[in-house]
């Protein structure tokens, strides 16, 4: 396997724009916690009625519609509604929080609060990380500037000043160019240490490799390298392992780093979305890019999500009538008894 097959095969994954992929979320809450989703993806192969990034489909109980796109016909796009109830957030989360690396995953919170004339109810939907790099701490790409840009930055669609904009285009280019590829570095430097190790070698060529990590960098980063990466670096390094065997070994690896790298590229290079959140009385505080009475909607950009927690949530507030009509009551017999003394 060349370097250019292994390699910049992956960083082609992440760093080149994939096609325009919408997905809707759509979550109806009621009073009594439950909760009414639907997940929508637009212009999508029709696979993924039964394997997405969302681990959904009718066999663990979502009801699914499928109709095919008329204006991408020639293209096989189709849309794709998924939506299922749940009796509380925590049936929710077990199915939509799973800690899996290559799905999406969304936790869901509701309180419900009694202060006497008002009931609050407050929700929540946290899109965790979609970066699947776990070597490289991302604290040492970006600074707290950076993620208070990311915080401020506003739905998609909305106009931004042209500062905002330059800034946005170096924070993108930070993320998918810089800290991707080095990120990438570590993975594939990180697959060579286990490959050292799984071939029972003394520890002493890890130190090697450690040494000569600049120089490993540089020869993956070299696009004209014809030579097998982990043979390549092996002999120029003295490391003696059998070529057929690193091979084998590297493939496996590669498998699993690939499908990491498929569900980053889907969901920061090509995903538009579109979140609402419908409460059951009218939102009273929200950090929504739009409200409608009980509806809030966010057009969140994956810049939002890509390196940390994202939370969207919403407050609603109902009148406590009965609460009003007692203290109505308590008033004028107060005042009843006070000229009664009188």
């Amino acid at each position: 396997m060349k370097t250019t097959t292994v390699f910049y095969t992956l960083l082609a994954l992440i760093l080149l724009t994939a096609c325009e992929n919408p997905i809707t979320f759509k979550t109806v809450v009621q009073e009594d916690g439950s909760l009414d989703k639907t997940i929508v993806l637009d212009k999508t192969r029709k696979g993924y009625v039964e394997q997405n990034y969302f681990g959904i489909n009718e066999q663990n109980g979502w009801m699914v519609e499928v109709v095919e796109d008329e204006s991408e016909k020639d293209n096989h796009q189709y849309r794709i509604a998924f939506s299922k109830h749940f009796n509380s957030v925590d049936d929710a989360n077990n199915e939509l929080d799973r800690p899996v690396d290559t799905l999406f995953q969304i936790q869901s919170t509701f309180e419900k609060k009694f202060r006497w004339f008002y009931t609050y109810i407050y929700y929540a939907e946290t899109i965790r990380p979609i970066n699947r790099f776990t070597l490289t701490p991302i604290e040492n790409y970006f600074t707290q500037e950076d993620f208070a840009f990311i915080d401020r930055l506003p739905g998609e669609g909305t106009a931004i000043s042209k500062a905002d904009s330059v800034y946005l285009e170096v924070l993108n280019e930070k993320i998918s160019d810089r800290f991707a590829k080095m990120a990438m570095f570590d993975e594939v430097n990180d697959m060579i240490k286990i490959v050292i190790m799984n071939n029972n070698l003394d520890k002493r060529w890890l130190d090697t490799l450690e040494r000569n990590k600049e120089f490993i960098y540089q020869l993956i980063d070299d696009p004209k390298s014809d030579n097998f990466l982990p043979g390549q670096i092996a002999d120029t390094l003295g490391i003696p392992i059998d070529h057929d065997q690193v091979q084998k070994d590297f493939d496996a690896l590669t498998k699993k780093f690939e499908s990491r790298l498929n569900f980053m590229s889907y969901a920061y290079d090509g995903g538009k979305y579109l979140n609402e959140i419908h409460l059951p009385w009218k939102i009273i505080n929200t950090n929504a890019d739009s409200v409608v009475q009980n509806v809030a909607v966010w057009k969140p950009l994956a810049t939002k999500f890509a390196l940390r927690d994202y939370t969207m949530y919403a407050e609603c507030r109902q009148m406590n009538l009965w609460a009003v009509l007692i203290s109505v009551g308590i008033g004028v017999l107060t005042l009843w008894l006070f000229i009664k003394k009188q």
